[in-house]
Protein backbone atom coordinates (compact mmCIF):
# COMPACT_ATOMS: atom_id res chain seq x y z
CA UNK A 1 0.00 0.00 0.00
CA UNK A 2 1.44 3.37 -0.68
CA UNK A 3 -0.11 6.54 -0.59
CA UNK A 4 -3.82 6.06 -0.80
CA UNK A 5 -4.69 2.36 0.45
CA UNK A 6 -5.36 0.55 -2.62
CA UNK A 7 -7.54 -1.75 -0.72
CA UNK A 8 -9.55 1.12 0.58
CA UNK A 9 -12.96 1.94 -1.16
CA UNK A 10 -14.57 5.04 -1.97
CA UNK A 11 -14.89 7.14 1.21
CA UNK A 12 -11.89 4.93 3.14
CA UNK A 13 -14.64 1.62 4.13
CA UNK A 14 -13.50 -1.55 4.13
CA UNK A 15 -14.37 -3.86 1.16
CA UNK A 16 -17.14 -6.39 1.84
CA UNK A 17 -15.79 -9.29 3.64
CA UNK A 18 -13.35 -7.46 5.51
CA UNK A 19 -13.08 -5.38 9.04
CA UNK A 20 -12.65 -2.23 9.12
CA UNK A 21 -9.74 -0.55 9.26
CA UNK A 22 -7.63 -0.16 12.36
CA UNK A 23 -6.03 3.35 13.37
CA UNK A 24 -3.67 2.76 16.53
CA UNK A 25 -2.46 5.67 18.48
CA UNK A 26 -0.91 6.23 21.84
CA UNK A 27 -3.49 7.73 24.25
CA UNK A 28 -7.10 6.41 24.95
CA UNK A 29 -7.98 10.65 25.05
CA UNK A 30 -6.93 10.88 21.59
CA UNK A 31 -8.42 7.94 20.47
CA UNK A 32 -11.70 8.77 21.63
CA UNK A 33 -11.39 11.91 20.08
CA UNK A 34 -10.72 10.14 16.80
CA UNK A 35 -13.47 7.70 17.03
CA UNK A 36 -15.87 10.27 17.03
CA UNK A 37 -15.13 12.19 14.36
CA UNK A 38 -14.32 9.35 12.05
CA UNK A 39 -17.80 8.03 13.12
CA UNK A 40 -17.61 4.20 12.58
CA UNK A 41 -15.09 3.92 9.41
CA UNK A 42 -12.08 2.85 11.04
CA UNK A 43 -11.43 0.78 14.82
CA UNK A 44 -9.56 3.01 16.59
CA UNK A 45 -7.39 1.72 19.54
CA UNK A 46 -4.50 3.06 21.79
CA UNK A 47 -0.97 1.64 22.71
CA UNK A 48 -1.34 3.61 25.80
CA UNK A 49 2.36 5.10 24.90
CA UNK A 50 5.67 2.78 23.80
CA UNK A 51 5.06 -0.34 24.04
CA UNK A 52 8.76 -1.50 23.85
CA UNK A 53 11.73 -0.54 25.53
CA UNK A 54 15.29 -1.30 26.63
CA UNK A 55 15.41 -3.29 29.67
CA UNK A 56 14.63 -1.83 32.93
CA UNK A 57 17.15 -3.66 34.83
CA UNK A 58 20.57 -4.05 33.00
CA UNK A 59 22.23 -2.01 30.12
CA UNK A 60 20.41 -3.40 27.47
CA UNK A 61 22.48 -2.36 24.19
CA UNK A 62 25.47 -4.83 22.98
CA UNK A 63 28.99 -3.02 23.58
CA UNK A 64 30.36 -4.98 20.58
CA UNK A 65 27.35 -3.87 17.59
CA UNK A 66 25.47 -0.99 20.12
CA UNK A 67 22.63 -2.22 18.72
CA UNK A 68 19.81 -1.97 21.31
CA UNK A 69 17.83 -5.03 22.78
CA UNK A 70 14.34 -3.98 23.13
CA UNK A 71 11.56 -6.07 24.95
CA UNK A 72 8.09 -5.38 25.50
CA UNK A 73 7.14 -3.23 28.24
CA UNK A 74 5.75 -5.07 31.31
CA UNK A 75 1.90 -4.79 31.65
CA UNK A 76 1.92 -3.67 27.38
CA UNK A 77 1.57 -7.91 26.62
CA UNK A 78 -2.67 -7.61 26.89
CA UNK A 79 -2.41 -4.63 25.12
CA UNK A 80 -0.42 -6.28 22.55
CA UNK A 81 -2.57 -9.18 22.05
CA UNK A 82 -6.00 -7.07 21.73
CA UNK A 83 -4.09 -4.73 18.96
CA UNK A 84 -3.22 -7.64 17.43
CA UNK A 85 -6.93 -9.86 17.74
CA UNK A 86 -8.45 -6.72 16.31
CA UNK A 87 -5.34 -6.54 13.59
CA UNK A 88 -5.82 -9.83 11.91
CA UNK A 89 -9.54 -9.14 11.23
CA UNK A 90 -8.85 -5.55 9.63
CA UNK A 91 -8.10 -4.68 6.08
CA UNK A 92 -5.32 -2.34 6.48
CA UNK A 93 -3.17 -0.67 9.84
CA UNK A 94 -2.73 3.20 10.21
CA UNK A 95 -0.57 4.43 12.79
CA UNK A 96 -1.41 7.66 14.36
CA UNK A 97 1.13 8.01 17.29
CA UNK A 98 2.22 11.79 17.92
CA UNK A 99 4.11 13.58 15.03
CA UNK A 100 7.96 13.86 16.65
CA UNK A 101 10.86 11.21 17.20
CA UNK A 102 9.27 9.35 20.23
CA UNK A 103 6.31 8.95 17.95
CA UNK A 104 7.68 7.83 14.87
CA UNK A 105 9.49 5.00 17.58
CA UNK A 106 6.16 3.90 19.02
CA UNK A 107 5.20 4.01 15.35
CA UNK A 108 8.41 1.57 14.46
CA UNK A 109 8.18 -1.06 17.06
CA UNK A 110 3.87 -1.43 16.77
CA UNK A 111 4.67 -1.53 13.06
CA UNK A 112 7.43 -4.40 14.03
CA UNK A 113 5.15 -6.24 16.21
CA UNK A 114 2.31 -6.44 13.70
CA UNK A 115 4.58 -7.17 10.31
CA UNK A 116 3.97 -10.82 10.44
CA UNK A 117 -0.21 -10.59 10.36
CA UNK A 118 1.25 -9.66 6.69
CA UNK A 119 -1.36 -6.48 6.64
CA UNK A 120 -0.63 -3.14 4.91
CA UNK A 121 1.05 -0.84 7.69
CA UNK A 122 0.99 2.97 7.06
CA UNK A 123 1.69 6.17 9.30
CA UNK A 124 -0.37 8.95 9.46
CA UNK A 125 0.46 12.52 10.84
CA UNK A 126 -2.12 14.43 13.15
CA UNK A 127 -0.71 17.92 13.34
CA UNK A 128 -4.32 19.08 15.07
CA UNK A 129 -6.79 17.05 15.38
CA UNK A 130 -10.13 18.56 13.85
CA UNK A 131 -12.62 16.45 11.95
CA UNK A 132 -10.65 18.01 8.06
CA UNK A 133 -7.29 17.24 9.56
CA UNK A 134 -8.30 14.17 10.96
CA UNK A 135 -10.08 13.00 7.18
CA UNK A 136 -6.92 14.57 5.65
CA UNK A 137 -4.19 12.97 7.31
CA UNK A 138 -6.18 8.72 7.19
CA UNK A 139 -6.77 9.52 3.02
CA UNK A 140 -3.13 10.45 2.93
CA UNK A 141 -1.16 8.18 4.75
CA UNK A 142 2.74 8.01 4.34
CA UNK A 143 5.62 5.51 5.69
CA UNK A 144 7.42 5.17 8.90
CA UNK A 145 10.53 7.72 8.98
CA UNK A 146 13.16 5.51 9.37
CA UNK A 147 15.63 8.37 9.94
CA UNK A 148 13.80 9.98 12.71
CA UNK A 149 13.56 6.13 14.01
CA UNK A 150 17.25 6.05 14.31
CA UNK A 151 17.43 9.32 16.01
CA UNK A 152 14.88 8.52 18.65
CA UNK A 153 16.98 5.26 19.21
CA UNK A 154 20.36 7.04 19.00
CA UNK A 155 18.88 9.59 21.76
CA UNK A 156 17.97 6.56 23.90
CA UNK A 157 21.11 4.67 23.69
CA UNK A 158 23.24 8.12 24.69
CA UNK A 159 21.05 8.51 27.53
CA UNK A 160 21.56 4.81 28.55
CA UNK A 161 24.91 4.73 27.89
CA UNK A 162 24.98 7.53 30.65
CA UNK A 163 22.76 6.43 32.72
CA UNK A 164 23.72 2.45 33.35
CA UNK A 165 27.73 2.92 32.58
CA UNK A 166 28.25 6.41 34.85
CA UNK A 167 25.83 5.93 37.87
CA UNK A 168 27.22 3.31 39.83
CA UNK A 169 31.01 5.40 39.69
CA UNK A 170 28.62 7.97 41.13
CA UNK A 171 26.85 5.29 44.11
CA UNK A 172 30.49 4.26 45.12
CA UNK A 173 31.52 8.05 45.41
CA UNK A 174 28.04 10.11 46.91
CA UNK A 175 26.06 7.80 49.19
CA UNK A 176 22.29 7.99 49.23
CA UNK A 177 18.97 6.33 47.44
CA UNK A 178 18.12 7.33 43.85
CA UNK A 179 20.98 9.12 42.66
CA UNK A 180 21.52 8.96 38.44
CA UNK A 181 23.90 10.93 35.83
CA UNK A 182 22.14 11.90 33.03
CA UNK A 183 23.57 13.30 29.43
CA UNK A 184 21.19 16.74 29.71
CA UNK A 185 20.02 16.20 33.25
CA UNK A 186 23.60 16.76 34.63
CA UNK A 187 24.09 19.76 32.09
CA UNK A 188 20.75 21.31 33.27
CA UNK A 189 22.26 20.60 37.03
CA UNK A 190 25.16 22.71 36.54
CA UNK A 191 23.70 25.32 35.04
CA UNK A 192 21.74 25.92 38.56
CA UNK A 193 24.69 24.70 40.28
CA UNK A 194 27.19 27.37 38.58
CA UNK A 195 24.81 30.03 39.21
CA UNK A 196 24.30 29.35 42.32
CA UNK A 197 27.84 29.88 43.54
CA UNK A 198 28.01 32.63 41.33
CA UNK A 199 25.47 34.39 43.55
CA UNK A 200 27.44 33.07 46.71
CA UNK A 201 30.68 34.22 45.93
CA UNK A 202 29.57 37.64 44.11
CA UNK A 203 30.43 40.90 46.15
CA UNK A 204 27.90 44.08 45.21
CA UNK A 205 29.59 47.06 44.82
CA UNK A 206 27.76 50.02 46.18
CA UNK A 207 27.16 52.95 43.67
CA UNK A 208 25.40 56.15 43.74
CA UNK A 209 22.97 58.41 41.37
CA UNK A 210 21.13 61.59 41.76
CA UNK A 211 17.57 62.16 40.87
CA UNK A 212 16.19 64.92 40.19
CA UNK A 213 12.14 65.85 40.47
CA UNK A 214 11.72 68.48 37.69
CA UNK A 215 8.33 70.54 36.81
CA UNK A 216 7.21 72.31 33.80
CA UNK A 217 3.78 73.98 34.51
CA UNK A 218 1.77 71.33 35.95
CA UNK A 219 3.59 68.49 34.52
CA UNK A 220 6.30 66.78 36.44
CA UNK A 221 8.88 64.22 35.63
CA UNK A 222 12.28 62.52 37.53
CA UNK A 223 15.01 62.70 35.58
CA UNK A 224 18.56 60.78 36.82
CA UNK A 225 22.47 61.17 36.36
CA UNK A 226 24.08 59.73 33.20
CA UNK A 227 26.52 58.01 34.66
CA UNK A 228 26.65 57.03 38.10
CA UNK A 229 29.20 57.41 40.89
CA UNK A 230 31.19 54.59 42.15
CA UNK A 231 32.72 56.79 44.91
CA UNK A 232 30.42 58.25 47.42
CA UNK A 233 32.71 61.61 48.91
CA UNK A 234 32.36 62.67 44.95
CA UNK A 235 28.74 61.68 44.71
CA UNK A 236 27.70 64.13 47.96
CA UNK A 237 29.80 67.16 46.76
CA UNK A 238 28.22 66.66 43.30
CA UNK A 239 24.88 66.72 44.97
CA UNK A 240 25.22 69.88 47.02
CA UNK A 241 26.88 71.53 44.18
CA UNK A 242 23.77 70.79 42.02
CA UNK A 243 21.68 72.82 44.86
CA UNK A 244 19.31 75.85 43.64
CA UNK A 245 21.32 75.21 39.97
CA UNK A 246 19.60 76.07 37.02
CA UNK A 247 19.09 72.76 34.56
CA UNK A 248 18.80 73.34 30.87
CA UNK A 249 17.25 71.31 28.04
CA UNK A 250 20.40 70.03 25.78
CA UNK A 251 18.24 67.33 23.75
CA UNK A 252 14.61 66.91 23.56
CA UNK A 253 13.74 63.39 21.06
CA UNK A 254 10.20 62.71 20.38
CA UNK A 255 10.02 59.91 18.17
CA UNK A 256 6.61 57.77 16.89
CA UNK A 257 7.68 54.11 16.55
CA UNK A 258 5.92 51.04 16.01
CA UNK A 259 6.56 47.37 17.65
CA UNK A 260 5.28 44.13 15.51
CA UNK A 261 3.52 41.69 17.80
CA UNK A 262 5.64 38.98 19.29
CA UNK A 263 5.76 35.41 17.35
CA UNK A 264 2.91 32.69 18.35
CA UNK A 265 4.08 30.20 20.92
CA UNK A 266 6.47 27.05 20.55
CA UNK A 267 7.37 24.67 22.84
CA UNK A 268 9.78 26.49 25.16
CA UNK A 269 8.14 29.56 24.88
CA UNK A 270 5.21 27.80 26.17
CA UNK A 271 6.73 26.97 28.88
CA UNK A 272 8.54 29.73 29.78
CA UNK A 273 5.38 31.98 29.32
CA UNK A 274 3.59 29.73 31.59
CA UNK A 275 5.92 29.23 33.91
CA UNK A 276 6.16 33.45 34.29
CA UNK A 277 2.18 34.41 33.74
CA UNK A 278 0.40 31.48 35.36
CA UNK A 279 3.39 29.92 37.75
CA UNK A 280 3.45 26.20 36.16
CA UNK A 281 5.80 23.98 36.09
CA UNK A 282 7.03 22.81 32.93
CA UNK A 283 5.73 19.81 33.46
CA UNK A 284 2.33 21.00 34.04
CA UNK A 285 2.51 23.09 31.39
CA UNK A 286 2.90 20.10 28.95
CA UNK A 287 0.43 17.68 30.64
CA UNK A 288 -1.72 19.96 29.50
CA UNK A 289 -0.93 21.03 26.18
CA UNK A 290 -1.40 17.27 26.05
CA UNK A 291 -4.96 17.28 26.39
CA UNK A 292 -6.00 20.43 25.01
CA UNK A 293 -4.41 18.72 21.35
CA UNK A 294 -6.03 15.77 22.03
CA UNK A 295 -9.19 16.86 22.63
CA UNK A 296 -11.73 17.88 25.89
CA UNK A 297 -15.36 17.61 26.11
CA UNK A 298 -17.48 20.44 25.44
CA UNK A 299 -20.92 20.36 25.74
CA UNK A 300 -20.94 16.90 24.51
CA UNK A 301 -18.40 17.07 22.09
CA UNK A 302 -14.64 16.53 21.49
CA UNK A 303 -12.43 19.04 20.47
CA UNK A 304 -9.37 19.15 19.87
CA UNK A 305 -8.19 23.08 20.70
CA UNK A 306 -4.57 23.46 19.64
CA UNK A 307 -2.51 21.90 17.04
CA UNK A 308 0.81 20.10 17.90
CA UNK A 309 2.35 20.80 21.34
CA UNK A 310 5.97 19.71 20.78
CA UNK A 311 7.56 22.37 18.17
CA UNK A 312 10.32 24.53 17.79
CA UNK A 313 9.11 26.47 15.14
CA UNK A 314 7.18 30.21 15.04
CA UNK A 315 5.81 29.43 11.44
CA UNK A 316 2.18 29.72 10.83
CA UNK A 317 0.55 27.66 8.09
CA UNK A 318 -1.78 29.53 5.61
CA UNK A 319 -5.14 27.85 7.06
CA UNK A 320 -3.91 29.15 10.30
CA UNK A 321 -3.45 32.76 9.43
CA UNK A 322 -6.53 32.88 7.25
CA UNK A 323 -8.46 31.22 10.82
CA UNK A 324 -6.77 33.98 12.86
CA UNK A 325 -7.12 37.11 10.25
CA UNK A 326 -11.11 35.92 10.15
CA UNK A 327 -11.32 36.48 13.94
CA UNK A 328 -9.35 39.57 14.03
CA UNK A 329 -11.21 40.69 11.12
CA UNK A 330 -14.86 39.85 12.86
CA UNK A 331 -14.14 40.65 16.59
CA UNK A 332 -11.85 44.36 15.77
CA UNK A 333 -12.18 47.01 14.53
CA UNK A 334 -10.37 47.68 10.96
CA UNK A 335 -7.75 49.43 12.45
CA UNK A 336 -6.01 46.28 14.02
CA UNK A 337 -6.02 44.40 11.00
CA UNK A 338 -2.62 44.48 8.85
CA UNK A 339 -2.83 44.35 5.33
CA UNK A 340 -1.14 40.89 4.81
CA UNK A 341 -0.83 37.91 7.53
CA UNK A 342 2.03 37.11 9.48
CA UNK A 343 3.65 33.48 8.95
CA UNK A 344 6.64 34.19 10.85
CA UNK A 345 9.39 31.78 10.40
CA UNK A 346 11.44 28.65 11.54
CA UNK A 347 13.68 29.24 14.46
CA UNK A 348 17.35 29.35 13.39
CA UNK A 349 19.21 25.81 14.28
CA UNK A 350 17.79 22.69 16.08
CA UNK A 351 14.45 23.20 14.40
CA UNK A 352 12.52 19.56 14.20
CA UNK A 353 10.00 18.60 11.36
CA UNK A 354 8.13 20.78 9.50
CA UNK A 355 5.56 21.46 12.37
CA UNK A 356 3.61 24.93 13.09
CA UNK A 357 3.82 26.88 15.95
CA UNK A 358 1.18 26.65 18.72
CA UNK A 359 -2.23 28.08 18.08
CA UNK A 360 -6.11 27.11 18.95
CA UNK A 361 -7.38 24.97 15.58
CA UNK A 362 -10.41 26.97 16.25
CA UNK A 363 -9.81 31.02 17.13
CA UNK A 364 -13.34 31.82 17.69
CA UNK A 365 -13.78 29.30 20.80
CA UNK A 366 -12.49 31.76 22.77
CA UNK A 367 -11.33 31.21 26.38
CA UNK A 368 -14.02 32.98 28.47
CA UNK A 369 -16.70 30.53 26.00
CA UNK A 370 -14.62 27.65 27.87
CA UNK A 371 -15.13 28.78 31.06
CA UNK A 372 -17.03 26.52 33.34
CA UNK A 373 -16.87 24.04 30.64
CA UNK A 374 -13.33 21.96 31.39
CA UNK A 375 -10.72 22.48 34.12
CA UNK A 376 -9.83 25.87 35.32
CA UNK A 377 -6.36 25.10 34.24
CA UNK A 378 -6.66 24.25 30.71
CA UNK A 379 -8.60 26.88 30.23
CA UNK A 380 -5.82 29.22 31.81
CA UNK A 381 -3.26 27.70 29.80
CA UNK A 382 -5.30 27.61 26.84
CA UNK A 383 -6.31 31.52 27.35
CA UNK A 384 -2.09 32.45 26.80
CA UNK A 385 -2.17 30.31 23.54
CA UNK A 386 -5.50 31.46 22.34
CA UNK A 387 -3.87 35.30 22.96
CA UNK A 388 -0.68 35.04 22.01
CA UNK A 389 -1.87 33.43 18.00
CA UNK A 390 -4.57 36.12 18.15
CA UNK A 391 -1.94 39.06 18.84
CA UNK A 392 0.43 37.41 16.19
CA UNK A 393 -2.05 38.81 13.25
CA UNK A 394 -3.03 42.01 14.59
CA UNK A 395 -1.55 45.33 13.41
CA UNK A 396 1.84 46.61 14.94
CA UNK A 397 1.75 48.47 18.69
CA UNK A 398 2.42 52.39 18.11
CA UNK A 399 4.07 54.44 21.00
CA UNK A 400 5.43 57.71 21.02
CA UNK A 401 9.17 57.62 22.54
CA UNK A 402 10.36 61.07 24.58
CA UNK A 403 13.79 61.42 25.65
CA UNK A 404 15.46 64.54 27.23
CA UNK A 405 18.74 64.92 28.29
CA UNK A 406 19.60 68.18 30.29
CA UNK A 407 22.53 69.56 32.16
CA UNK A 408 23.20 71.18 35.26
CA UNK A 409 26.56 72.50 36.08
CA UNK A 410 27.87 70.69 33.63
CA UNK A 411 26.66 67.10 34.84
CA UNK A 412 24.30 65.50 32.63
CA UNK A 413 20.26 63.98 33.56
CA UNK A 414 18.11 61.89 31.32
CA UNK A 415 14.55 60.66 31.05
CA UNK A 416 12.98 58.44 28.78
CA UNK A 417 9.44 58.24 28.18
CA UNK A 418 6.84 56.04 25.87
CA UNK A 419 3.42 56.63 25.35
CA UNK A 420 1.19 53.95 23.58
CA UNK A 421 -0.94 55.98 21.12
CA UNK A 422 -2.32 52.50 19.53
CA UNK A 423 -2.60 49.80 21.76
CA UNK A 424 -2.78 47.16 18.52
CA UNK A 425 -1.83 43.33 19.08
CA UNK A 426 -1.55 44.72 22.92
CA UNK A 427 -5.50 44.65 23.29
CA UNK A 428 -4.80 40.81 23.24
CA UNK A 429 -1.57 39.94 24.54
CA UNK A 430 -0.87 42.85 27.41
CA UNK A 431 2.03 41.01 29.35
CA UNK A 432 5.42 42.97 29.79
CA UNK A 433 4.29 46.59 28.06
CA UNK A 434 6.43 49.25 30.02
CA UNK A 435 5.52 52.70 29.18
CA UNK A 436 7.70 54.99 31.47
CA UNK A 437 7.91 58.46 32.60
CA UNK A 438 5.09 61.00 31.26
CA UNK A 439 7.55 63.69 29.83
CA UNK A 440 6.06 67.08 28.63
CA UNK A 441 6.77 68.69 25.88
CA UNK A 442 9.76 70.40 25.81
CA UNK A 443 12.48 72.63 23.88
CA UNK A 444 16.41 72.62 23.68
CA UNK A 445 17.28 75.60 25.65
CA UNK A 446 14.92 75.49 27.78
CA UNK A 447 15.10 76.00 31.67
CA UNK A 448 13.53 73.76 33.67
CA UNK A 449 12.37 74.29 37.75
CA UNK A 450 13.45 71.99 40.21
CA UNK A 451 11.40 70.49 42.74
CA UNK A 452 13.80 68.12 44.99
CA UNK A 453 17.03 66.54 44.24
CA UNK A 454 18.12 63.00 46.22
CA UNK A 455 21.11 61.36 46.80
CA UNK A 456 20.41 57.29 46.03
CA UNK A 457 22.40 54.62 46.69
CA UNK A 458 22.24 51.08 45.36
CA UNK A 459 24.94 48.10 44.68
CA UNK A 460 25.37 46.02 42.15
CA UNK A 461 23.58 42.60 41.93
CA UNK A 462 24.36 39.07 41.75
CA UNK A 463 23.26 37.25 38.86
CA UNK A 464 19.07 35.94 39.25
CA UNK A 465 18.56 32.32 40.37
CA UNK A 466 17.17 30.23 37.38
CA UNK A 467 13.39 30.15 37.37
CA UNK A 468 11.82 27.09 35.13
CA UNK A 469 10.90 29.73 32.52
CA UNK A 470 14.74 31.15 32.20
CA UNK A 471 16.37 27.69 32.57
CA UNK A 472 14.11 26.52 29.55
CA UNK A 473 14.93 29.67 27.65
CA UNK A 474 18.96 29.10 28.81
CA UNK A 475 19.12 24.98 27.65
CA UNK A 476 17.34 25.78 24.43
CA UNK A 477 20.04 29.39 23.80
CA UNK A 478 22.73 26.53 24.27
CA UNK A 479 21.38 24.24 22.10
CA UNK A 480 21.30 21.47 25.69
CA UNK A 481 18.52 19.16 24.92
CA UNK A 482 15.12 19.13 23.41
CA UNK A 483 11.95 21.77 24.19
CA UNK A 484 9.83 18.64 24.18
CA UNK A 485 12.40 16.79 26.95
CA UNK A 486 12.69 19.86 29.41
CA UNK A 487 9.91 19.17 31.43
CA UNK A 488 11.25 15.52 31.86
CA UNK A 489 14.82 16.71 32.55
CA UNK A 490 13.48 19.69 35.25
CA UNK A 491 10.96 17.01 36.82
CA UNK A 492 14.07 14.32 37.04
CA UNK A 493 16.44 17.19 39.13
CA UNK A 494 13.42 17.44 41.69
CA UNK A 495 12.53 13.94 41.85
CA UNK A 496 16.63 13.34 42.33
CA UNK A 497 16.36 16.14 45.05
CA UNK A 498 19.37 17.46 42.96
CA UNK A 499 17.30 20.69 43.23
CA UNK A 500 14.59 22.64 45.51
CA UNK A 501 12.32 25.61 45.04
CA UNK A 502 13.30 29.35 46.73
CA UNK A 503 9.93 30.61 46.17
CA UNK A 504 9.58 30.46 42.30
CA UNK A 505 13.66 29.95 42.04
CA UNK A 506 15.40 27.03 41.69
CA UNK A 507 18.29 26.07 43.70
CA UNK A 508 20.22 22.93 44.18
CA UNK A 509 20.78 21.17 47.25
CA UNK A 510 24.09 20.03 48.99
CA UNK A 511 23.15 16.37 47.14
CA UNK A 512 23.25 18.23 44.07
CA UNK A 513 26.33 19.91 44.20
CA UNK A 514 28.38 17.02 45.54
CA UNK A 515 26.65 14.90 42.46
CA UNK A 516 28.06 17.01 39.98
CA UNK A 517 31.04 17.41 41.23
CA UNK A 518 32.11 14.46 41.14
CA UNK A 519 30.63 13.66 37.45
CA UNK A 520 32.60 16.44 36.56
CA UNK A 521 35.92 14.85 38.10
CA UNK A 522 36.06 11.92 36.21
CA UNK A 523 33.49 13.31 33.23
CA UNK A 524 34.70 16.83 32.39
CA UNK A 525 34.17 16.02 28.86
CA UNK A 526 30.64 14.34 28.55
CA UNK A 527 28.78 16.93 30.83
CA UNK A 528 30.54 20.26 28.55
CA UNK A 529 27.74 22.15 27.83
CA UNK A 530 29.61 22.40 24.29
CA UNK A 531 29.59 18.59 23.73
CA UNK A 532 25.72 17.76 24.97
CA UNK A 533 25.54 20.58 22.05
CA UNK A 534 27.29 18.66 19.71
CA UNK A 535 25.28 15.69 20.43
CA UNK A 536 22.18 17.20 19.58
CA UNK A 537 23.38 18.59 16.27
CA UNK A 538 24.52 14.96 15.47
CA UNK A 539 20.88 13.38 16.37
CA UNK A 540 19.14 16.00 14.05
CA UNK A 541 21.95 15.34 11.31
CA UNK A 542 21.04 11.19 11.79
CA UNK A 543 17.54 12.76 11.51
CA UNK A 544 18.54 14.46 8.15
CA UNK A 545 20.20 11.53 7.16
CA UNK A 546 23.72 13.23 7.16
CA UNK A 547 24.78 11.33 10.43
CA UNK A 548 24.37 7.48 10.86
CA UNK A 549 23.43 6.21 14.37
CA UNK A 550 26.48 3.47 14.36
CA UNK A 551 29.25 6.25 13.74
CA UNK A 552 27.45 8.47 16.08
CA UNK A 553 27.01 5.52 19.06
CA UNK A 554 30.58 4.07 18.15
CA UNK A 555 32.10 7.70 18.47
CA UNK A 556 30.39 8.66 21.92
CA UNK A 557 31.00 5.40 23.62
CA UNK A 558 35.08 5.45 22.17
CA UNK A 559 35.74 8.57 23.95
CA UNK A 560 33.44 6.90 27.34
CA UNK A 561 35.41 3.94 27.59
CA UNK A 562 38.70 4.70 28.69
CA UNK A 563 37.36 7.69 31.30
CA UNK A 564 34.90 4.48 32.95
CA UNK A 565 37.61 2.54 33.69
CA UNK A 566 40.06 5.22 34.65
CA UNK A 567 36.90 6.51 37.63
CA UNK A 568 36.75 2.85 38.31
CA UNK A 569 40.44 2.77 39.33
CA UNK A 570 40.15 5.41 41.25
Amino acid sequence: MSGKSKNKSKGGKAKEGKGKPLLLVESPTKARTLAQYLRGRFVVLASKGHVKDLPPKELGVDLKTFEPKYELIRGKGKTLAFIKKVARESEYILIGSDPDREGEAIAHHLAEELKRLKKPIKRVLFYEITPEAVREAVENPTDIDEKKVEAQKARRVLDRLVGYLISPILWKKVKGWGLSAGRVQTAALRLIVEREREIKAFKPEPFWHIHAHLKRGKEEFVARTVREFKDEGKAKETYARLKGKDFVVIKYVRKEEKKSPPPPLKTSTLQQVANTVLGFSAEKTMQLAQRLFEGVEIDGKRVGLITYHRTDSTRLSRKGINLLRKYVKENFPQEYLPKRGRPYGRDRGNVQGAHEAIRPTYPNITPDSLKGKIDEDLVKLYDIIWRRAVASQMSPLRYERREVILEADGVRFKAEGRKITFDGWSRVWPYNLREGEEIPDLKEGEVLKVESLKLVKDETKPPARYTQASLVEELEKRGIGRPSTYATIISTLFKRKYVYRRGKALAPTERGERVLDELLKDFPDIFEYEFTAKMEEKLDRIEEGKESYDHLIREFYGDLKPKLEKAVEK
